[in-house]
């Protein structure tokens, strides 16, 4: 199950669903860094991963305080049979609570009776009284499915010894299993949210025509709930700016618990950082996932535009692959509408090529406050960006007598971001000052060593 542990006496116990250490890019970058600049803390990880091939598949070399590591999979198979006996209610509503204070025995037991006949009768009813309308065993097979998963990864937990604080980096299931730990061993839990989960989740349901609405419904519940129980269960609760701190206590968090630490960069990396980009030949860089979210699609569009009306531009991407489905899309799109100049080269190093761009672009449709934002202010370019997240407020575009270090622009307004691109390629001094004033920004208020204070004194604390 990919179960590894040393010696250690106490450990912060990290939870993390679905990125580090399999997978670069901002947050997995952050927990790198973070884990790093906190050496005189002992890490033991938590991996949810979705499938079995995942395990293993490191691209990150674990730092030297991590103490252990359990990979737990979403899938759940090959988990030990066990006789199927129910341990919870019969009021499925009340399930994801009762789960918290069940032992692993009747975690994985309960995870076989829901193939039984009475669990069949107990959903049965209750799909019929909160669904009437729902076609049922679609929406059977949909709860099943949500129950199966969250105990199958329960139930593959081993409960390292010695934690003294269990800290998840999101809420969704490594959110409740932090929750489930954090009961389990007595310890306090922080939860950290670089992006709302619950807006993602949205987000990809939205993209999901094969599900009825009444399964949409569920599956809102079921993430909602979890979030519920995650904020109940956490002292304390992080966010990366004030929109997000908003949604949380709307969520259901209470407001004493909230906590705003913006991320930060190690600014003796970029101290000495020099940009050689020129406007004869403009190179306008991306550093993102291939993702629907990272709206790429758009990108290449927005540059395509670009390209027609006379402008010399390279499009430079960086980034991994996440959706296959998706990144096939878009190599047909470059290939059938002929878009020209378009360098990808996958996950590189950013400070290798941001010295030869113009600015960087960022058409995402959904952000928190994006690192690689951050790394191109450090660096000296302008920025043009979606209105998402705190993108506004990384640029200054909020704070009255604050330089604007670039252009926010609404999500999915192609010609609002033709428009800004062009000031920027036809006026290089703009870019100039737009680009020393996000260093200057970076500098005074986005530094990793304020970040490590922040954190260092919540763990002292709890």
């Amino acid at each position: 199950m990919g179960f590894l542990e040393k010696q250690a006496n106490s450990v912060i116990v990290l939870v993390v669903e679905g990125a580090y250490p399999y997978r670069k890019g901002g947050l997995s970058n952050w927990i790198q860094d973070f884990m790093r600049g906190m050496e005189t803390y002992q890490f033991y990880l938590v991996t949810i991963v979705d499938r079995r091939e995942t395990c293993g598949t490191f691209v990150y070399d674990l730092p030297s305080n991590v103490v252990g590591l359990q990979e737990l999979i979403l899938e759940g198979e090959n988990l030990e049979e066990l006789s199927p006996q129910w341990a919870l209610g019969s009021d499925p509503s009340q399930w994801l609570t009762e789960i918290l204070d069940a032992d692993v025995w009747d975690v994985a037991s309960s995870r076989w009776a829901l193939q039984t006949p009475q669990l069949f009768s107990q959903l049965f009813q209750w799909i019929k009284y909160n669904y009437p309308q729902a076609p049922f065993l679609p929406l059977y097979r949909q709860i099943r499915s949500l129950f199966g998963n969250l105990l199958g990864l329960l139930a593959q937990v081993k409960l390292p010894a010695e934690a003294c604080c269990i800290h998840a980096l999101s809420t969704g299931y490594a959110g409740y299993v932090a929750a489930y730990l954090s009961r389990r061993l007595a310890c306090p839990l922080v939860l950290s949210e670089h992006g709302l989960y619950l807006l993602e989740k949205e987000e990809v349901l939205s993209r999901s025509p094969q599900l009825v609405t009444a399964q949409k419904d569920c599956i809102r519940w079921f993430f909602g709930e979890m979030t519920r129980i995650s904020y109940s269960q956490a002292r304390t609760v992080t966010s990366l700016f004030k929109g997000v701190q908003k949604h949380q206590v709307q969520l259901g968090c209470a407001a004493h618990k909230c906590q705003v630490i913006p991320n930060g960069l190690n600014w003796e990396d970029w101290r000495q950082f020099q940009i050689r980009g020129t406007s004869q030949n403009p190179r306008i860089g991306a550093i993102l996932r291939w993702t629907p979210l990272k709206n790429v699609l758009e990108l290449l569009f927005i540059h395509a535009a670009l390209c027609r009306q006379g402008y010399p531009v390279t499009l430079v991407v960086l980034g991994a692959v996440e959706d296959a489905t998706y990144w096939e899309v878009c190599q047909r799109a470059i290939q059938r509408w002929k878009i020209p100049n378009v360098e990808i080269l996958g996950h590189c190093s950013v400070q290798e090529h941001l010295p030869d761009w113009t600015c960087l672009v960022l058409p995402s449709l959904s952000e928190g406050q994006p690192l690689a934002v951050l790394e191109a202010m450090a660096a000296g370019l302008p920025c043009v960006v979606s209105d998402v997240g705190s993108c506004r407020q990384l640029l200054g575009q909020e704070l009255e007598g604050a330089e604007a270090a670039g252009f926010c622009i609404r999500p999915g307004d192609r010609a609002g971001f033709i428009a800004a691109l062009r000031q920027i390629l036809d006026n290089p001094e703009l870019g100039i000052q737009m680009g020393q004033a996000g260093r200057r920004r970076v500098q005074a208020c986005y530094q990793q060593e304020q970040v490590l204070a922040a954190y260092q004194n919540i763990y002292e604390v709890e």
